[in-house]
Protein backbone atom coordinates (compact mmCIF):
# COMPACT_ATOMS: atom_id res chain seq x y z
CA UNK A 1 0.00 0.00 0.00
CA UNK A 2 2.80 2.38 0.92
CA UNK A 3 4.69 1.61 -2.32
CA UNK A 4 1.58 2.31 -4.42
CA UNK A 5 1.13 5.68 -2.73
CA UNK A 6 4.81 6.44 -3.31
CA UNK A 7 4.46 5.48 -7.00
CA UNK A 8 1.43 7.77 -7.39
CA UNK A 9 3.34 10.61 -5.75
CA UNK A 10 6.26 9.95 -8.13
CA UNK A 11 4.00 10.09 -11.22
CA UNK A 12 2.31 13.33 -10.11
CA UNK A 13 5.66 14.87 -9.26
CA UNK A 14 7.12 13.85 -12.62
CA UNK A 15 4.20 15.49 -14.46
CA UNK A 16 4.56 18.70 -12.47
CA UNK A 17 8.32 18.84 -13.04
CA UNK A 18 7.88 18.17 -16.79
CA UNK A 19 5.29 20.95 -17.07
CA UNK A 20 7.50 23.43 -15.20
CA UNK A 21 10.55 22.55 -17.30
CA UNK A 22 8.54 22.98 -20.52
CA UNK A 23 7.23 26.40 -19.48
CA UNK A 24 10.70 27.49 -18.34
CA UNK A 25 12.31 26.37 -21.63
CA UNK A 26 9.69 28.15 -23.75
CA UNK A 27 10.03 31.35 -21.72
CA UNK A 28 13.84 31.24 -21.89
CA UNK A 29 13.82 30.73 -25.66
CA UNK A 30 11.28 33.55 -26.13
CA UNK A 31 13.35 35.90 -23.93
CA UNK A 32 16.52 35.32 -25.94
CA UNK A 33 14.65 35.82 -29.23
CA UNK A 34 13.06 39.01 -27.91
CA UNK A 35 16.44 40.34 -26.73
CA UNK A 36 18.00 39.68 -30.13
CA UNK A 37 15.11 41.45 -31.88
CA UNK A 38 15.46 44.43 -29.53
CA UNK A 39 19.16 44.74 -30.43
CA UNK A 40 18.27 44.61 -34.13
CA UNK A 41 15.63 47.30 -33.57
CA UNK A 42 18.18 49.55 -31.86
CA UNK A 43 20.62 49.13 -34.77
CA UNK A 44 17.87 50.01 -37.26
CA UNK A 45 16.84 53.07 -35.24
CA UNK A 46 20.45 54.26 -35.35
CA UNK A 47 20.54 53.73 -39.13
CA UNK A 48 17.30 55.71 -39.59
CA UNK A 49 18.59 58.54 -37.39
CA UNK A 50 21.93 58.65 -39.25
CA UNK A 51 20.09 58.70 -42.61
CA UNK A 52 17.90 61.56 -41.40
CA UNK A 53 20.91 63.59 -40.26
CA UNK A 54 22.81 63.01 -43.54
CA UNK A 55 19.68 63.70 -45.60
CA UNK A 56 19.10 66.98 -43.78
CA UNK A 57 22.47 68.21 -45.08
CA UNK A 58 21.09 68.26 -48.63
CA UNK A 59 17.66 69.78 -47.89
CA UNK A 60 19.05 73.28 -48.47
CA UNK A 61 19.27 72.39 -52.17
CA UNK A 62 15.49 72.94 -52.38
CA UNK A 63 15.98 76.56 -51.33
CA UNK A 64 18.13 77.22 -54.42
CA UNK A 65 15.28 76.72 -56.89
CA UNK A 66 14.20 80.37 -56.76
CA UNK A 67 17.81 81.53 -57.27
CA UNK A 68 18.27 79.18 -60.21
CA UNK A 69 15.04 80.47 -61.78
CA UNK A 70 16.43 84.00 -61.77
CA UNK A 71 20.02 83.11 -62.70
CA UNK A 72 19.32 80.50 -65.38
CA UNK A 73 15.81 81.47 -66.49
CA UNK A 74 16.87 83.41 -69.58
CA UNK A 75 19.65 83.11 -72.13
CA UNK A 76 22.64 81.36 -70.51
CA UNK A 77 26.09 81.15 -72.07
CA UNK A 78 28.71 78.45 -71.66
CA UNK A 79 31.07 81.06 -70.23
CA UNK A 80 28.61 81.84 -67.42
CA UNK A 81 28.47 78.15 -66.47
CA UNK A 82 32.30 78.01 -66.60
CA UNK A 83 32.46 80.79 -64.01
CA UNK A 84 29.87 79.10 -61.74
CA UNK A 85 31.58 75.69 -61.97
CA UNK A 86 35.01 77.16 -61.26
CA UNK A 87 33.83 79.16 -58.23
CA UNK A 88 32.17 76.08 -56.67
CA UNK A 89 35.03 73.65 -57.58
CA UNK A 90 32.56 71.55 -59.55
CA UNK A 91 33.73 69.30 -62.40
CA UNK A 92 31.00 70.52 -64.75
CA UNK A 93 27.59 72.18 -65.04
CA UNK A 94 24.93 71.46 -67.66
CA UNK A 95 21.63 73.28 -68.18
CA UNK A 96 18.77 71.24 -69.72
CA UNK A 97 15.37 72.24 -70.98
CA UNK A 98 12.15 70.38 -70.13
CA UNK A 99 12.79 67.90 -72.98
CA UNK A 100 16.28 67.05 -71.76
CA UNK A 101 18.13 69.00 -74.43
CA UNK A 102 21.39 70.63 -73.35
CA UNK A 103 21.07 74.43 -73.52
CA UNK A 104 24.49 75.33 -72.10
CA UNK A 105 27.40 73.61 -70.39
CA UNK A 106 30.75 74.31 -68.78
CA UNK A 107 34.15 73.26 -70.06
CA UNK A 108 34.28 70.04 -68.02
CA UNK A 109 31.13 68.66 -69.69
CA UNK A 110 32.89 66.47 -72.27
CA UNK A 111 31.63 63.74 -74.59
CA UNK A 112 31.68 61.09 -71.86
CA UNK A 113 29.51 63.22 -69.57
CA UNK A 114 27.09 63.93 -72.43
CA UNK A 115 26.84 60.24 -73.31
CA UNK A 116 26.09 59.21 -69.71
CA UNK A 117 23.54 62.00 -69.15
CA UNK A 118 20.43 60.07 -70.42
CA UNK A 119 21.10 57.27 -67.90
CA UNK A 120 21.69 59.63 -64.96
CA UNK A 121 19.92 58.48 -61.79
CA UNK A 122 19.74 62.08 -60.58
CA UNK A 123 17.74 63.13 -63.68
CA UNK A 124 15.44 60.12 -63.30
CA UNK A 125 14.61 61.14 -59.71
CA UNK A 126 13.84 64.74 -60.71
CA UNK A 127 11.63 63.61 -63.58
CA UNK A 128 9.79 61.33 -61.13
CA UNK A 129 8.75 64.37 -59.08
CA UNK A 130 11.55 64.74 -56.52
CA UNK A 131 12.63 68.34 -55.76
CA UNK A 132 16.21 67.30 -56.44
CA UNK A 133 18.12 64.11 -57.19
CA UNK A 134 21.49 62.69 -56.21
CA UNK A 135 22.93 60.23 -58.70
CA UNK A 136 25.18 57.19 -58.46
CA UNK A 137 28.97 57.25 -58.63
CA UNK A 138 30.25 57.37 -62.21
CA UNK A 139 33.85 56.76 -63.36
CA UNK A 140 35.05 60.07 -64.77
CA UNK A 141 38.68 60.89 -65.48
CA UNK A 142 40.77 60.41 -62.34
CA UNK A 143 38.36 61.53 -59.62
CA UNK A 144 35.00 60.10 -60.65
CA UNK A 145 31.82 62.19 -60.53
CA UNK A 146 28.41 62.33 -58.81
CA UNK A 147 25.49 64.12 -60.48
CA UNK A 148 23.18 66.50 -58.59
CA UNK A 149 20.07 67.50 -60.56
CA UNK A 150 17.75 70.35 -59.50
CA UNK A 151 14.58 71.23 -61.42
CA UNK A 152 13.24 74.80 -61.29
CA UNK A 153 10.45 76.72 -63.06
CA UNK A 154 11.09 79.28 -65.78
CA UNK A 155 8.82 81.30 -68.02
CA UNK A 156 8.77 78.69 -70.76
CA UNK A 157 8.24 75.68 -68.47
CA UNK A 158 10.96 74.02 -66.40
CA UNK A 159 14.71 73.64 -66.63
CA UNK A 160 17.13 71.33 -64.91
CA UNK A 161 20.62 72.18 -63.70
CA UNK A 162 22.95 69.17 -63.53
CA UNK A 163 26.02 69.62 -61.34
CA UNK A 164 28.87 67.11 -61.51
CA UNK A 165 30.96 67.27 -58.37
CA UNK A 166 33.91 65.13 -57.25
CA UNK A 167 33.07 62.43 -54.67
CA UNK A 168 36.03 63.50 -52.55
CA UNK A 169 34.34 66.79 -51.64
CA UNK A 170 31.44 64.77 -50.20
CA UNK A 171 33.36 61.87 -48.69
CA UNK A 172 35.44 63.72 -46.11
CA UNK A 173 32.44 65.63 -44.73
CA UNK A 174 30.01 62.69 -44.62
CA UNK A 175 32.65 60.36 -43.14
CA UNK A 176 33.11 62.73 -40.21
CA UNK A 177 29.33 62.63 -39.62
CA UNK A 178 29.25 58.82 -39.81
CA UNK A 179 31.88 58.58 -37.08
CA UNK A 180 29.35 60.08 -34.63
CA UNK A 181 26.98 57.10 -35.04
CA UNK A 182 27.44 54.89 -31.93
CA UNK A 183 28.31 51.25 -32.29
CA UNK A 184 30.19 48.35 -30.74
CA UNK A 185 33.90 47.67 -31.14
CA UNK A 186 34.73 46.64 -34.71
CA UNK A 187 31.62 48.22 -36.30
CA UNK A 188 31.76 50.34 -39.46
CA UNK A 189 29.34 52.74 -41.16
CA UNK A 190 29.00 53.24 -44.91
CA UNK A 191 27.23 55.57 -47.36
CA UNK A 192 26.47 53.61 -50.56
CA UNK A 193 24.86 54.60 -53.85
CA UNK A 194 22.17 52.57 -55.58
CA UNK A 195 24.75 50.19 -57.10
CA UNK A 196 26.45 49.44 -53.78
CA UNK A 197 29.44 51.68 -54.52
CA UNK A 198 31.06 53.32 -51.48
CA UNK A 199 30.61 57.12 -51.32
CA UNK A 200 31.87 57.51 -47.73
CA UNK A 201 32.99 55.04 -45.07
CA UNK A 202 34.55 54.78 -41.63
CA UNK A 203 36.26 51.56 -42.75
CA UNK A 204 39.81 52.31 -43.95
CA UNK A 205 39.70 49.21 -46.16
CA UNK A 206 36.73 50.52 -48.19
CA UNK A 207 37.75 52.93 -50.94
CA UNK A 208 35.45 55.60 -52.37
CA UNK A 209 34.24 54.59 -55.80
CA UNK A 210 34.65 50.86 -55.15
CA UNK A 211 31.88 48.36 -54.31
CA UNK A 212 31.54 47.55 -50.63
CA UNK A 213 33.92 44.72 -49.84
CA UNK A 214 32.79 43.75 -46.36
CA UNK A 215 32.32 39.93 -46.36
CA UNK A 216 28.68 39.01 -46.80
CA UNK A 217 27.47 42.60 -47.20
CA UNK A 218 25.93 42.22 -50.66
CA UNK A 219 24.00 39.08 -49.68
CA UNK A 220 22.70 40.59 -46.42
CA UNK A 221 21.67 43.94 -47.94
CA UNK A 222 19.54 42.26 -50.62
CA UNK A 223 17.20 41.32 -47.76
CA UNK A 224 17.42 44.82 -46.20
CA UNK A 225 19.19 43.48 -43.09
CA UNK A 226 20.70 40.27 -41.83
CA UNK A 227 23.67 38.25 -40.61
CA UNK A 228 26.41 37.09 -42.95
CA UNK A 229 29.97 35.92 -42.39
CA UNK A 230 29.78 36.74 -38.67
CA UNK A 231 28.65 40.35 -39.27
CA UNK A 232 25.21 41.92 -38.88
CA UNK A 233 24.16 44.52 -41.46
CA UNK A 234 21.28 47.03 -41.44
CA UNK A 235 20.45 49.89 -43.77
CA UNK A 236 18.21 52.94 -44.16
CA UNK A 237 17.53 54.82 -47.38
CA UNK A 238 17.96 58.56 -47.98
CA UNK A 239 15.29 60.66 -49.64
CA UNK A 240 15.74 62.09 -53.15
CA UNK A 241 18.44 59.54 -54.01
CA UNK A 242 19.14 55.84 -54.27
CA UNK A 243 21.72 56.15 -51.51
CA UNK A 244 21.73 54.08 -48.35
CA UNK A 245 23.26 54.33 -44.89
CA UNK A 246 24.65 50.89 -44.00
CA UNK A 247 25.70 49.93 -40.45
CA UNK A 248 27.79 46.80 -39.90
CA UNK A 249 28.66 45.25 -36.55
CA UNK A 250 30.36 41.98 -35.63
CA UNK A 251 27.87 39.49 -34.25
CA UNK A 252 29.92 38.73 -31.14
CA UNK A 253 30.04 42.20 -29.52
CA UNK A 254 26.62 43.26 -30.92
CA UNK A 255 24.70 40.26 -29.58
CA UNK A 256 27.03 39.74 -26.62
CA UNK A 257 24.18 39.16 -24.17
CA UNK A 258 22.38 36.60 -26.37
CA UNK A 259 25.23 35.01 -28.37
CA UNK A 260 28.41 33.02 -27.84
CA UNK A 261 29.02 31.40 -24.50
CA UNK A 262 26.59 33.78 -22.79
CA UNK A 263 23.79 32.40 -24.95
CA UNK A 264 24.28 28.99 -23.38
CA UNK A 265 24.65 30.16 -19.79
CA UNK A 266 20.84 30.29 -19.21
CA UNK A 267 20.49 26.87 -20.84
CA UNK A 268 23.23 25.49 -18.59
CA UNK A 269 21.31 26.88 -15.64
CA UNK A 270 18.16 25.33 -17.11
CA UNK A 271 19.89 21.97 -17.48
CA UNK A 272 21.17 22.26 -13.93
CA UNK A 273 17.66 23.10 -12.76
CA UNK A 274 16.30 20.08 -14.65
CA UNK A 275 18.90 17.82 -13.08
CA UNK A 276 18.15 19.23 -9.67
CA UNK A 277 14.41 18.87 -10.29
CA UNK A 278 14.84 15.21 -11.22
CA UNK A 279 17.05 14.72 -8.22
CA UNK A 280 14.44 16.38 -6.03
CA UNK A 281 11.79 14.09 -7.51
CA UNK A 282 13.85 11.02 -6.75
CA UNK A 283 14.58 12.27 -3.30
CA UNK A 284 10.89 12.96 -2.78
CA UNK A 285 10.13 9.36 -3.71
CA UNK A 286 12.74 8.14 -1.30
CA UNK A 287 11.31 10.48 1.33
CA UNK A 288 7.93 8.85 0.87
CA UNK A 289 9.59 5.48 1.44
CA UNK A 290 11.90 6.56 4.22
CA UNK A 291 11.95 9.68 6.40
CA UNK A 292 15.67 9.14 6.99
CA UNK A 293 16.53 10.69 3.63
CA UNK A 294 14.90 14.03 4.54
CA UNK A 295 18.27 15.62 5.26
CA UNK A 296 19.52 14.72 1.75
CA UNK A 297 16.46 16.36 0.18
CA UNK A 298 17.04 19.54 2.19
CA UNK A 299 20.63 19.64 0.97
CA UNK A 300 19.53 19.37 -2.64
CA UNK A 301 16.94 22.11 -2.14
CA UNK A 302 19.62 24.36 -0.69
CA UNK A 303 21.67 23.84 -3.84
CA UNK A 304 18.64 24.72 -5.98
CA UNK A 305 18.16 27.93 -4.02
CA UNK A 306 21.81 28.84 -4.51
CA UNK A 307 21.45 28.29 -8.28
CA UNK A 308 18.40 30.57 -8.30
CA UNK A 309 20.29 33.23 -6.35
CA UNK A 310 23.15 33.04 -8.85
CA UNK A 311 20.69 33.31 -11.76
CA UNK A 312 19.03 36.37 -10.20
CA UNK A 313 22.42 38.00 -9.70
CA UNK A 314 23.22 37.39 -13.37
CA UNK A 315 19.92 38.96 -14.43
CA UNK A 316 20.59 41.99 -12.21
CA UNK A 317 24.00 42.46 -13.84
CA UNK A 318 22.40 42.36 -17.28
CA UNK A 319 19.79 44.92 -16.20
CA UNK A 320 22.59 47.20 -14.97
CA UNK A 321 24.42 46.82 -18.30
CA UNK A 322 21.22 47.70 -20.20
CA UNK A 323 20.65 50.77 -17.99
CA UNK A 324 24.23 51.90 -18.60
CA UNK A 325 23.78 51.44 -22.36
CA UNK A 326 20.58 53.54 -22.30
CA UNK A 327 22.36 56.25 -20.33
CA UNK A 328 25.18 56.34 -22.88
CA UNK A 329 22.67 56.60 -25.74
CA UNK A 330 20.90 59.47 -23.96
CA UNK A 331 24.23 61.25 -23.42
CA UNK A 332 25.00 60.85 -27.11
CA UNK A 333 21.60 62.31 -28.05
CA UNK A 334 22.16 65.31 -25.77
CA UNK A 335 25.68 65.94 -27.10
CA UNK A 336 24.53 65.52 -30.70
CA UNK A 337 21.64 67.91 -30.08
CA UNK A 338 23.93 70.57 -28.56
CA UNK A 339 26.63 70.23 -31.24
CA UNK A 340 24.07 70.39 -34.05
CA UNK A 341 22.05 73.28 -32.64
CA UNK A 342 24.99 75.54 -31.76
CA UNK A 343 25.89 76.33 -35.43
CA UNK A 344 22.19 76.84 -36.22
CA UNK A 345 21.83 79.33 -33.37
CA UNK A 346 24.84 81.24 -34.71
CA UNK A 347 23.36 81.24 -38.24
CA UNK A 348 20.08 82.64 -36.94
CA UNK A 349 21.85 85.24 -34.76
CA UNK A 350 24.11 86.45 -37.57
CA UNK A 351 21.30 86.62 -40.15
CA UNK A 352 19.09 88.58 -37.74
CA UNK A 353 21.94 90.96 -36.84
CA UNK A 354 22.80 91.40 -40.52
CA UNK A 355 19.18 92.22 -41.33
CA UNK A 356 19.10 94.84 -38.54
CA UNK A 357 22.54 96.41 -39.00
CA UNK A 358 22.74 96.32 -42.79
CA UNK A 359 19.01 96.41 -43.58
CA UNK A 360 19.12 99.72 -45.45
CA UNK A 361 22.02 98.69 -47.66
CA UNK A 362 20.74 95.19 -48.47
CA UNK A 363 18.40 94.80 -51.45
CA UNK A 364 14.92 93.39 -51.12
CA UNK A 365 16.15 90.14 -52.67
CA UNK A 366 19.00 90.02 -50.14
CA UNK A 367 16.57 90.52 -47.26
CA UNK A 368 14.45 87.71 -48.70
CA UNK A 369 17.50 85.42 -48.75
CA UNK A 370 18.25 86.31 -45.13
CA UNK A 371 14.67 85.46 -44.13
CA UNK A 372 14.88 82.13 -45.95
CA UNK A 373 18.20 81.23 -44.33
CA UNK A 374 16.79 82.10 -40.89
CA UNK A 375 13.64 80.05 -41.56
CA UNK A 376 15.69 77.04 -42.76
CA UNK A 377 17.86 77.17 -39.62
CA UNK A 378 14.73 77.41 -37.46
CA UNK A 379 13.23 74.33 -39.16
CA UNK A 380 16.42 72.40 -38.56
CA UNK A 381 16.36 73.38 -34.87
CA UNK A 382 12.79 72.16 -34.54
CA UNK A 383 13.70 68.89 -36.27
CA UNK A 384 16.62 68.28 -33.87
CA UNK A 385 14.43 69.12 -30.86
CA UNK A 386 11.70 66.73 -32.07
CA UNK A 387 14.25 63.95 -32.64
CA UNK A 388 15.65 64.45 -29.14
CA UNK A 389 12.13 64.47 -27.68
CA UNK A 390 11.34 61.25 -29.60
CA UNK A 391 14.48 59.49 -28.33
CA UNK A 392 13.74 60.39 -24.68
CA UNK A 393 10.16 59.09 -24.44
CA UNK A 394 11.30 55.82 -22.87
CA UNK A 395 14.55 56.87 -21.19
CA UNK A 396 13.50 60.09 -19.45
CA UNK A 397 9.81 59.63 -18.79
CA UNK A 398 8.24 60.80 -15.55
CA UNK A 399 6.66 58.46 -12.96
CA UNK A 400 3.03 57.50 -13.54
CA UNK A 401 0.50 59.44 -11.44
CA UNK A 402 -3.24 60.08 -11.49
CA UNK A 403 -3.86 62.26 -14.58
CA UNK A 404 -7.16 63.95 -15.43
CA UNK A 405 -7.20 63.80 -19.24
CA UNK A 406 -9.99 66.38 -19.32
CA UNK A 407 -7.81 68.95 -17.54
CA UNK A 408 -4.87 68.06 -19.80
CA UNK A 409 -7.06 68.53 -22.90
CA UNK A 410 -8.22 71.95 -21.69
CA UNK A 411 -4.61 73.04 -21.16
CA UNK A 412 -3.67 71.79 -24.63
CA UNK A 413 -6.53 73.72 -26.24
CA UNK A 414 -5.42 76.82 -24.34
CA UNK A 415 -1.85 76.37 -25.65
CA UNK A 416 -3.16 75.92 -29.22
CA UNK A 417 -5.54 78.88 -28.93
CA UNK A 418 -3.82 80.92 -31.62
CA UNK A 419 -3.66 78.05 -34.13
CA UNK A 420 -7.32 77.21 -33.50
CA UNK A 421 -8.38 80.83 -33.92
CA UNK A 422 -6.42 81.26 -37.17
CA UNK A 423 -8.11 78.18 -38.63
CA UNK A 424 -11.54 79.30 -37.30
CA UNK A 425 -11.85 75.79 -35.82
CA UNK A 426 -14.38 74.28 -33.42
CA UNK A 427 -12.90 72.03 -30.71
CA UNK A 428 -15.41 70.09 -28.61
CA UNK A 429 -14.09 68.50 -25.43
CA UNK A 430 -16.32 65.72 -24.12
CA UNK A 431 -15.93 63.87 -20.84
CA UNK A 432 -12.47 62.29 -20.53
CA UNK A 433 -11.34 59.66 -17.97
CA UNK A 434 -8.76 59.81 -15.19
CA UNK A 435 -5.90 57.31 -15.63
CA UNK A 436 -2.45 56.56 -14.27
CA UNK A 437 0.04 58.01 -16.76
CA UNK A 438 2.89 60.42 -17.41
CA UNK A 439 1.12 63.81 -17.40
CA UNK A 440 3.68 65.55 -19.64
CA UNK A 441 3.59 62.79 -22.24
CA UNK A 442 -0.22 62.77 -22.21
CA UNK A 443 -0.06 66.51 -22.95
CA UNK A 444 2.35 65.86 -25.84
CA UNK A 445 0.08 63.13 -27.23
CA UNK A 446 -3.10 65.25 -27.13
CA UNK A 447 -1.30 68.35 -28.44
CA UNK A 448 0.01 66.46 -31.50
CA UNK A 449 -3.37 64.86 -32.27
CA UNK A 450 -5.41 68.09 -31.88
CA UNK A 451 -2.81 70.22 -33.69
CA UNK A 452 -2.81 67.77 -36.63
CA UNK A 453 -6.61 67.79 -36.73
CA UNK A 454 -6.59 71.58 -36.99
CA UNK A 455 -3.72 71.71 -39.49
CA UNK A 456 -5.01 69.17 -42.01
CA UNK A 457 -8.41 70.78 -42.65
CA UNK A 458 -10.25 71.17 -45.94
CA UNK A 459 -10.34 74.48 -47.74
CA UNK A 460 -13.54 76.50 -47.26
CA UNK A 461 -14.76 74.02 -44.61
CA UNK A 462 -14.72 74.99 -40.96
CA UNK A 463 -12.59 72.50 -38.99
CA UNK A 464 -14.51 70.57 -36.33
CA UNK A 465 -12.66 68.41 -33.82
CA UNK A 466 -14.26 66.17 -31.18
CA UNK A 467 -12.16 64.84 -28.28
CA UNK A 468 -13.96 62.15 -26.27
CA UNK A 469 -13.16 59.23 -24.02
CA UNK A 470 -14.67 56.30 -22.19
CA UNK A 471 -13.56 53.52 -19.87
CA UNK A 472 -14.31 49.84 -20.40
CA UNK A 473 -13.09 47.74 -17.49
CA UNK A 474 -9.32 48.20 -17.11
CA UNK A 475 -8.89 50.03 -20.45
CA UNK A 476 -9.66 53.65 -21.38
CA UNK A 477 -10.40 54.72 -24.95
CA UNK A 478 -9.39 58.23 -26.05
CA UNK A 479 -10.79 59.37 -29.43
CA UNK A 480 -9.88 62.44 -31.52
CA UNK A 481 -12.19 62.83 -34.55
CA UNK A 482 -12.06 65.57 -37.22
CA UNK A 483 -13.67 66.51 -40.55
CA UNK A 484 -10.37 67.23 -42.32
CA UNK A 485 -8.82 66.08 -45.57
CA UNK A 486 -8.36 62.48 -44.40
CA UNK A 487 -6.02 59.98 -46.10
CA UNK A 488 -6.02 56.65 -47.92
CA UNK A 489 -6.63 53.66 -45.58
CA UNK A 490 -3.45 52.00 -46.86
CA UNK A 491 -1.43 54.69 -45.06
CA UNK A 492 -2.98 53.99 -41.62
CA UNK A 493 0.21 52.30 -40.38
CA UNK A 494 2.76 54.26 -42.37
CA UNK A 495 1.78 57.62 -40.83
CA UNK A 496 3.10 56.49 -37.42
CA UNK A 497 6.65 56.00 -38.73
CA UNK A 498 9.40 58.57 -38.14
CA UNK A 499 9.74 61.18 -40.96
CA UNK A 500 6.78 59.75 -42.91
CA UNK A 501 4.87 62.51 -44.71
CA UNK A 502 1.85 62.12 -47.01
CA UNK A 503 2.11 65.73 -48.22
CA UNK A 504 4.93 68.03 -49.27
CA UNK A 505 6.47 70.52 -46.83
CA UNK A 506 5.15 73.37 -49.01
CA UNK A 507 1.57 72.17 -48.43
CA UNK A 508 1.76 71.44 -44.71
CA UNK A 509 4.67 72.29 -42.41
CA UNK A 510 6.23 69.96 -39.86
CA UNK A 511 9.09 67.38 -39.72
CA UNK A 512 6.88 64.26 -39.71
CA UNK A 513 7.65 63.14 -36.14
CA UNK A 514 4.42 64.04 -34.28
CA UNK A 515 2.47 60.83 -34.88
CA UNK A 516 5.59 58.68 -34.38
CA UNK A 517 5.96 60.39 -30.99
CA UNK A 518 2.30 59.58 -30.20
CA UNK A 519 2.88 55.92 -31.04
CA UNK A 520 6.00 55.74 -28.84
CA UNK A 521 4.14 57.40 -25.93
CA UNK A 522 1.28 54.89 -26.30
CA UNK A 523 3.79 52.02 -26.35
CA UNK A 524 5.48 53.27 -23.18
CA UNK A 525 2.09 53.34 -21.42
CA UNK A 526 1.31 49.77 -22.51
CA UNK A 527 -1.34 50.96 -24.98
CA UNK A 528 -1.98 51.28 -28.72
CA UNK A 529 -2.92 53.98 -31.21
CA UNK A 530 -4.91 53.45 -34.40
CA UNK A 531 -6.08 55.71 -37.23
CA UNK A 532 -9.19 55.24 -39.42
CA UNK A 533 -9.79 57.56 -42.36
CA UNK A 534 -11.02 58.07 -45.92
CA UNK A 535 -9.90 60.84 -48.32
CA UNK A 536 -12.10 63.89 -47.80
CA UNK A 537 -14.10 62.25 -44.98
CA UNK A 538 -11.98 63.20 -41.96
CA UNK A 539 -9.94 61.00 -39.64
CA UNK A 540 -10.46 59.26 -36.31
CA UNK A 541 -7.51 58.53 -34.03
CA UNK A 542 -8.16 56.07 -31.20
CA UNK A 543 -5.76 55.57 -28.28
CA UNK A 544 -6.24 52.65 -25.89
CA UNK A 545 -4.52 53.02 -22.50
CA UNK A 546 -4.62 51.00 -19.26
CA UNK A 547 -6.49 52.77 -16.47
CA UNK A 548 -3.89 51.61 -13.94
CA UNK A 549 -0.26 51.39 -14.96
CA UNK A 550 1.92 50.95 -11.90
CA UNK A 551 5.28 49.26 -12.23
CA UNK A 552 3.98 46.31 -10.18
CA UNK A 553 0.99 45.67 -12.47
CA UNK A 554 1.45 43.41 -15.49
CA UNK A 555 -2.08 41.94 -15.76
CA UNK A 556 -3.60 44.71 -17.91
CA UNK A 557 -3.32 44.20 -21.66
CA UNK A 558 -4.89 46.25 -24.42
CA UNK A 559 -6.81 44.34 -27.11
CA UNK A 560 -6.65 46.24 -30.39
CA UNK A 561 -9.71 44.36 -31.65
CA UNK A 562 -11.89 46.27 -29.17
CA UNK A 563 -11.31 49.55 -31.03
CA UNK A 564 -14.57 50.67 -32.60
CA UNK A 565 -14.32 52.38 -35.93
CA UNK A 566 -17.16 54.77 -35.29
CA UNK A 567 -17.74 57.37 -37.96
CA UNK A 568 -19.50 60.70 -38.02
CA UNK A 569 -19.13 63.72 -35.78
CA UNK A 570 -20.84 64.71 -32.56
CA UNK A 571 -23.19 67.67 -32.48
CA UNK A 572 -21.94 70.84 -30.90
CA UNK A 573 -24.94 71.02 -28.57
CA UNK A 574 -26.17 74.09 -26.75
CA UNK A 575 -23.74 76.64 -25.41
CA UNK A 576 -21.46 76.68 -28.49
CA UNK A 577 -19.54 79.96 -28.83
CA UNK A 578 -18.99 81.24 -32.41
CA UNK A 579 -15.33 81.64 -33.41
CA UNK A 580 -14.07 84.61 -35.43
CA UNK A 581 -16.44 87.42 -36.27
CA UNK A 582 -15.47 89.64 -33.38
CA UNK A 583 -14.53 86.85 -30.91
CA UNK A 584 -11.08 86.98 -29.33
CA UNK A 585 -10.90 83.23 -28.53
CA UNK A 586 -11.40 80.09 -30.68
CA UNK A 587 -14.54 78.03 -30.32
CA UNK A 588 -14.15 75.36 -27.64
CA UNK A 589 -16.97 73.46 -25.97
CA UNK A 590 -16.79 70.97 -23.12
CA UNK A 591 -19.29 68.35 -21.97
CA UNK A 592 -19.93 68.14 -18.22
Amino acid sequence: MRSKRAGLVAIVGACVVLALLTVFALELSDTQTRNRNEVRGQVHDRAVLAAALIDSLFNTVQQQAATYSQTYGGQVSNQALDVSASSANDIYLALLDSSGNVLAYSAGFDAQARAELPSSTALALVRAGHPYGLGDYLPYKRTGVIDLAVSFPVGAGTRTLVTGFPPGSLSSFVTSELRHVPGVRGSFNYLLDGKGVVLASTNPASMVGQPIRAPGAQAALKHHAGDSAGTYFDQARLENSTWRIVLSSPDGPLFATVAGWRQFVPWIIFAAFAVVAVAALILGLRLALSADELGVVNLQLARVNQDLIDANASLERRAAELARSNEELDQFASIASHDLQEPLRKVRTFTEQLAVMEGERVSEQGRDYLRRANAAAERMQRLIEDLLKFSRVSTQGRPFTQVDLGQVAREVVSDLERQIAEADAVVRLHELPVIEADALQMQQLLQNLISNAVKFHKEDVRPEIDVSGETEGAVSRLTVRDNGIGFEPRYSLRIFRVFERLHGRNEYSGPGIGLALCRKIADRHGGTIEAVSQPGAGSTFTVLLPVEHRESRRDVTVDVSTVTQAGGHGDSGPGTLPAGQGQSRPEVTADA
